[in-house]
């Protein structure tokens, strides 16, 4: 069944101000469009900061203390032409690294030529220059961290057509199934190390009444290389979704592994989904 519903999406600003100062000038556009009874649209652009996990009241009873919780692994970072000049003296976010020739397998590869960061042969994130690297180095180790967690608990996830590679203002539809009485969570990791929460907004239904769910967002900037993640329970999700929305649209992502890990129930399942766009 589908209905006509007037929806609004947030276009955030991404130059560097604080979260609060993001959330004050947010602008709001009204769309009308036909949508699944349980799904939606939303055109988002993240902010570009990155914030700390404040403490949960009701994080899980069997969530680690914070100082042991999953940690992301190192990333080996290559700098195309050689000039490892250009990245010392960077500080790690979340995750390590260390710099290595681009012929020694690198995770990730910074083109600073180009403004690109690569990984696996695709471009993770564009327009972006050394000082960026830190957050897109987060993102790198945590689509391996998440990779990891989908293995052991998954959630069937899935994109909406065959294009490889999707432009701006493509319309993207995100599929899931075995969702009846399942509470989600739904967000993006940018290519850039950004944040976006997509669902649930205001008063979007927190538990799924069906056994598939869809929801469409458009593309846009930043361009690159998305992580589209899923987190549903039989249990509420309420300390997750709050702590996912101190991150939202800041480059938060080493945060997202220690928000699972503290806040997420037990029998959470994950699905994970690479989402490349380009110019």
């Amino acid at each position: 069944m589908r209905r006509a519903s007037r929806l609004t999406g947030c276009k955030l600003s991404c130059c560097r101000i604080s979260a609060s100062a993001l959330r004050r000038f947010a602008v709001v556009a009204a769309l009308t469009l036909a949508l699944p009874a349980q799904g939606g649209v939303r055109l988002l652009a993240p902010g570009d900061e990155m914030a700390p996990i404040t403490s949960f009241r009701d994080a899980r009873p069997d969530a680690p203390a914070a100082a042991k919780a999953p940690k992301l692994g190192t990333v080996r970072v290559a700098v195309e032409g050689g000039d490892a000049r250009l990245v010392a003296g960077l500080a790690p976010y979340a995750a390590p690294f260390e710099v290595v020739a681009s012929s020694a397998g690198p995770d990730l590869i910074f083109d600073p030529g180009a403004h690109q960061a690569r990984s696996k042969g695709e471009v993770v994130a564009y327009d972006i220059d050394e000082n960026d690297l830190p957050a897109v180095i987060d993102r790198t180790a945590l689509a391996e961290s998440l990779a990891k967690l989908m293995a052991t608990r998954p959630q069937p996830i899935r994109l909406s057509g065959a294009t490889t590679v999707r432009r701006k203002g493509d319309k993207v539809e995100v599929q899931l199934e075995d969702m009846r009485g399942r509470s989600l969570v739904l967000f993006a990791v940018n290519g850039n190390g950004a944040v976006q929460a997509l669902y649930p907004i205001a008063a979007d239904p927190r538990v799924i009444n069906d056994a598939a769910f869809a929801w469409t967002f458009q593309i846009r900037e930043p361009f690159g290389t998305d992580l589209i993640v899923a987190v549903s329970a039989t249990q509420p999700l309420t300390e997750f979704e709050r702590g996912l929305k101190e991150l939202s649209h800041n480059r938060a992502a080493g945060q997202i592994l220690q928000l699972i890990s503290l806040a997420a129930p037990a029998d959470a399942r994950i699905g994970v989904v690479a989402l490349s766009s380009a110019p």
